[in-house]
Formats: structure tokens, C-alpha cells, sequence
């Protein structure tokens, strides 16, 4: 099964990627479980590729 994922920030997609799960490891999922399988899919990417960074400024 192929998954075309897109991240946005601000609107704009920053990037896009295909995911993809082996048929086989779907194997006699239902439908609810499936869907779950494909979120965890992209939590996981998107927990790759989101990186925030902050620090406590200074007030003036």
C-alpha cells in the first residue's frame, strides 16, 4: 500500500514523501485497523522529520 504524506507550515507544503506498507503485513486487518497502521506510519515519519528548537529570551 502506498501513502502519499505532505507537511505543511503556514499553509505551504514543505514536503511531501511516499510512504509504503508491505501488503503482507496487513495480512486480515480490518479496515479501522488498517487506517491505524497508516497513522502510526506517519506519526513515525513525521516524528523524523519535525525538529523545533526554541530558548528563553531576554526581556529588554
Amino acid at each position: 500500500m502506498k501513502i502519499k504524506v505532505q507537511l505543511s507550515i503556514g499553509g505551504q507544503i514543505v514536503k511531501e514523501e511516499d510512504l509504503s506498507i508491505l501488503e503482507t503485513k496487513l495480512g486480515e486487518l480490518t479496515d479501522e485497523e488498517i487506517e491505524q497502521a497508516i497513522e502510526i506510519n506517519i506519526r513515525s515519519w513525521a516524528d523524523k522529520m519535525i525538529s523545533i528548537q526554541w530558548e528563553v529570551a531576554e526581556e529588554d
